[in-house]
C-alpha cells in the first residue's frame, strides 16, 4: 500500500530542492522497534556467545537500542536462567550495569540460535519501517535544475545537448541509457552524474522479513555520512547515563546515515546479483544490488558484454524500470515487495537494435548517444590533461597527431585518447629517465603501442 501510494504521487517540487529526508528516530519501546522481544533475546545471546562477557550498556551499543529497552530482555533471560549478571551499580533500574555471561543452559540455547543464522549484529529493522523509509528519502525526490547541472559539469569538455539530457534524465527520476563507440566517455559522464546526487540516506544493517534476516549495510557500497567506519559508535560514559543521552533525541542507531549510494556494475554481472543472495553457512540473506542502490544510483557499465545473454537482465528489469517495485523471494518461496528506487544508469557500446527490443527501449526514459569528439574537443582535453599533469601544452603537438596519425589513418578521435596517449609518454619519459615534456616522437611511440597496427 506504502509503496502505490507512492508511485503514482506527482513530482510536484517547484523546481527546488527537496528537503532533507528525516532519519529514522531513536525507537522508545519495544513497539517502535517493530520486532518481538523474542528477536532480541535471540541476539543477546548469540552476542553474549561471541563475545564471552558483555556490559549491558556495551550490548545495547552492539544491538543498536537505547541502555533503557535493556531492561525487560535481561530480566527475562535471567528469570530463564540463561544469562546471568554481576556488578550491579546504583541498586538497580536503569542506572544499574550488569557483566552479563551466558550460563550452561544459555549456552546451549544460543549455539541452537546460532545454528538458525550467524547474523550478530544490531537488531533488524521490519520490512514496513525499511519501506517506508526508503520511500520517504526517495531519490526521485532529488532535483537538479539546468544551473545545477551546468555547474557539475562545467569546464568539462561536453556537448551542451549532452548536459541538457542527462540533466533532464536526473530531474525526471527515470531511467538513462548511454550508448556510442568505445572509449567516447560514457562511464565518465555518469561518474560526474553522480555529483548530482544531495544529502544523506538511512540504510539498515539488517532487515527483517517473515522471520529471514537479509543483511542490506555493505561498507564496500555505502559510505557512511561522518566518515566514520560504521562499527564506532560513540562510547557510553561509565554509570550508562551518557548512552542514553547520546541516544535520546537522535536517529535509530540499526540504521546507518551515509551518502546516496552508487552502486556500479559490469561485465561481471549475473541475473543472481539481482536476487536475494541465499548464504548456508550464515542462515542470513545477502540483499541484492538493486536494494543496496536503494536511494541513489544504479550503473550498469558495459550492457551486453555480460557472460550470458543480455536479456536475461532485461527481462528482470522491465517491471521494475515500469512500476517501482521489485519482487524478491525467499529460499522458502515466500515472495515480497520492495521499491526499486534507484536512477538506473545503463551504457553500452553494442548498437541499441541489436541488443534491446522496442518494448525496453520504450521504458527507458532518456536515450543519450555519446558519439566521438572534434578536433577542436580533442585539442581541448589534451590541453585539460596535459594541466593535470603539469605538462607543457604545446597545440603543435595535437596537430602532429591529427595529420600524421588521425587523418591519415582514418581513425576517429575518442574522449579518452588524449589522457591515454599523454600517459604512455610520460611512461617512456619515467623509463628513460627524461624530464616530462611532450614532444612528437614520444607521442609517435605512444601511438605505436596504443593501437594495433596492421601492415
Amino acid at each position: 500500500e506504502l509503496i502505490n501510494r507512492f508511485r503514482h504521487q506527482k513530482r510536484d517540487l517547484g523546481g527546488h530542492t527537496a528537503p532533507a529526508p528525516l532519519m529514522p528516530s531513536t525507537p522508545r519501546s519495544f513497539e517502535d522497534l517493530g520486532v518481538g522481544e523474542p528477536v532480541a533475546d535471540k541476539l543477546i545471546l548469540k552476542h553474549l556467545l561471541n563475545a564471552g562477557s558483555l556490559r549491558t550498556d556495551e550490548l545495547a551499543r552492539r544491538l543498536g537500542i537505547p541502555l533503557s529497552l535493556m531492561e525487560g530482555p535481561v530480566s527475562f533471560l535471567r528469570r530463564e536462567a540463561l544469562i546471568e549478571g554481576r556488578g550491579e551499580l546504583n541498586g538497580g533500574g536503569i542506572g544499574a550495569l550488569l557483566h552479563l555471561s551466558l550460563t550452561d543452559q544459555g549456552r546451549a540455547r544460543a549455539h541452537e540460535y546460532a545454528g538458525e543464522n550467524a547474523y550478530c549484529g544490531p537488531i533488524p529493522v521490519p520490512l514496513k519501517q525499511y519501506v517506508s523509509q526508503v520511500l520517504a528519502q526517495s531519490v526521485r525526490k532529488q532535483t537538479a535544475d539546468r544551473d545545477r547541472a551546468r555547474q557539475v559539469f562545467n569546464g568539462l569538455v561536453v556537448r551542451d545537448e549532452v548536459v541538457e539530457k542527462i540533466g533532464a534524465a536526473f530531474y525526471s527520476g527515470g531511467s538513462l541509457f548511454l550508448y556510442g563507440p568505445p572509449g567516447t566517455g560514457k562511464t565518465f559522464l555518469a561518474g560526474q552524474m553522480v555529483r548530482l546526487l544531495s544529502g544523506d540516506v538511512a540504510i539498515p544493517y539488517a532487515v527483517e522479513i517473515q522471520g529471514q534476516i537479509v543483511e542490506v549495510f555493505d561498507p564496500a557500497t555505502h559510505r557512511p555520512a561522518d566518515g566514520r567506519p560504521a562499527t564506532d559508535a560513540p562510547r557510553p560514559e561509565s554509570n550508562g547515563e551518557g548512552l542514553i543521552r547520546e541516544l535520546n533525541g537522535k536517529m535509530d542507531q540499526r540504521w546507518v546515515k551515509c551518502r546516496r549510494p552508487v552502486v556500479v556494475a559490469g561485465g561481471e554481472l549475473m541475473p543472481e546479483m539481482l536476487d536475494l543472495s541465499y548464504q548456508p553457512n550464515t542462515g542470513c540473506y545477502e540483499a541484492p544490488l538493486q536494494m543496496k542502490a536503494n536511494g541513489g544510483i544504479f550503473f550498469i557499465d558495459d550492457l551486453g558484454r555480460q557472460a550470458v545473454d543480455p536479456s536475461l537482465f532485461l527481462n528482470r528489469w522491465i517491471m521494475p524500470l515500469e512500476n517501482g517495485i521489485d519482487y524478491l523471494s525467499l529460499h522458502t518461496g515466500a515472495k515480497f515487495r520492495i521499491p526499486f528506487d534507484v536512477l538506473p544508469v545503463f551504457a553500452t557500446n553494442i548498437e541499441p537494435d541489436s541488443l534491446l527490443d522496442e518494448a525496453f527501449l520504450r521504458r527507458l526514459g532518456y536515450k543519450v548517444e555519446i558519439d566521438y569528439v572534434t578536433e577542436e574537443e580533442f585539442a581541448r582535453i589534451f590541453a585539460q590533461y596535459c594541466e593535470a599533469n603539469a605538462l607543457a601544452y604545446d597545440r603543435e603537438m595535437v596537430e602532429h597527431l591529427v595529420k600524421e596519425h588521425y587523418r591519415l589513418k582514418n581513425r576517429p578521435m575518442a574522449a579518452c585518447h588524449p589522457r591515454d596517449l599523454i600517459n604512455k609518454a610520460i611512461d617512456y619519459c619515467l623509463y628513460q629517465g627524461q624530464p616530462l615534456e611532450l614532444t612528437a616522437e614520444l607521442l609517435d611511440k605512444a601511438w605505436s603501442t596504443y593501437f594495433v597496427t596492421r601492415s
